[in-house]
């Protein structure tokens, strides 16, 4: 199913670029008769299931892809600026692929034929059944997404309670508020994720070598590596999970103490260009490693899940400022200690403080 919903999609992308999504007239073709019937003849000539509906949904799929370009080019235009977008083609290489299915059968299996006797590590609610679901496939593991209604909290009432949030590398955050400091993942890319990720080095690095050998025809070759990509895939969702339950952790005990969160913008592209960037190659892994992006988007879905507030905010001067008297040590660098001769603090505390203090200087 994800090589027809990819190939479909692909043939639809295909069409956009080139023009061919208009008639005569001008107006829209519906392209999903002529990709189908493309779709439905190559699948049986590879005697592999089709799948009519797969295929309507990636053509839908493209038409929304093509649509975002368009709006997105036309307000790039009207800006005067030139990061215009364009259309993609799905490459099987992909490490994440999905295909889509218009409703989820009562049976909890949407594509028995492809995935054969599948088991749910989690119970399907039962207001999902007949609902559009996006089957994904990830390193190795399968997920079914599926439709689910959320009840959401009221807004905040009586007093608010605040807390700032400092991103970083050697420890994921360090957050400061009046009554606690909580400081999560320290050292974890260190102790935690960097030695699976030397291990995964290890083993790409056998898996360069066995392709070196071109033995491809052989059947030693293929089953060596069968379980160089398992092993791989086993080490790479192991540290996902592990980082995944960092984020979800951290963002639910912030939304249950606090009602409004101060999240500073954590530019990791930026930081980690290699023409500009002031850190090595190593920090630069590390920081990658913790996708404080990922974990930006997952706390603002908690915030409004449980009714609370994520401000976007800037952190500028907030680690080299001494948070207690304002003086600015020009001669941090990679310090962890910031001292003024009388008195220390954690940089990553007073950072904290210092994006509390400052925030809540602006709200005054």
């Amino acid at each position: 199913m994800l090589t027809l919903y990819r190939r479909a999609y692909n043939l639809a992308i295909e069409c956009y670029i080139n023009n061919f999504y208009q008639d005569e007239s001008g107006n829209w073709r519906d392209l999903r008769s002529e990709i189908r019937a493309i779709c439905q003849k190559e699948q049986e000539d590879k005697e592999a299931v089709f799948n009519s509906n797969v295929v309507n949904e990636a053509v839908l799929s493209a038409k929304e892809s093509f649509k975002s370009v368009i709006k997105h080019n036309e307000k790039v235009k009207n800006s005067g600026r030139s990061n215009y977008a364009s259309l993609h083609f799905k490459s099987r290489k992909m490490v994440v692929q999905s295909f889509i299915l218009d409703r989820m059968p009562k049976g909890l299996n949407p594509a028995s034929k492809t995935l054969g006797k599948i088991y749910l590590t989690e119970k399907v609610p039962t207001e999902s059944i007949g609902k559009k679901c996006i089957i994904t496939y990830n390193k190795g593991r399968w997920f079914i997404q599926v439709q689910k209604h959320v009840q959401t909290s009221s807004d905040i009432q009586g007093s608010v309670e605040c807390v700032a949030v400092d991103p970083g590398v050697r420890t994921f955050a360090t957050c400061y508020s009046q009554k606690e400091v909580i400081i999560a993942g320290d050292d974890f890319t260190k102790n935690v994720l960097f030695p699976l990720m030397k291990k995964v080095d290890k083993l790409l690095s056998q898996k360069k070598k066995l392709e070196n050998t071109n033995q491809k025809d052989k059947q030693w070759y293929q089953d060596r590596l069968k379980y160089l990509n398992k092993k791989i895939n086993k080490l790479k969702c192991k540290k996902d999970d592990l980082l995944l339950d960092l984020h979800n952790r951290l963002a639910y005990e912030l939304v249950t103490k606090y009602d409004v969160i101060f999240l500073p913008s954590f530019e990791t592209k930026k930081m980690s260009n290699r023409q500009k960037r002031n850190i090595n190659r190593v920090t630069t892994r590390q920081m990658l490693d913790l996708n404080h992006y990922q974990f930006k988007k997952r706390i603002k879905w908690y915030a409004d899940k449980y009714g609370k507030h994520v401000v976007d905010c800037n952190e500028s001067y907030t680690s080299k400022t001494c948070s207690w008297n304002g003086k600015i040590d020009n001669r941090l660098g990679g310090k962890k200690i910031i001292s003024d001769g009388q008195i220390s603090v954690d940089r990553d505390i007073n950072g904290a403080r210092g994006i509390f203090i400052k925030q809540l200087i602006k709200a005054t």
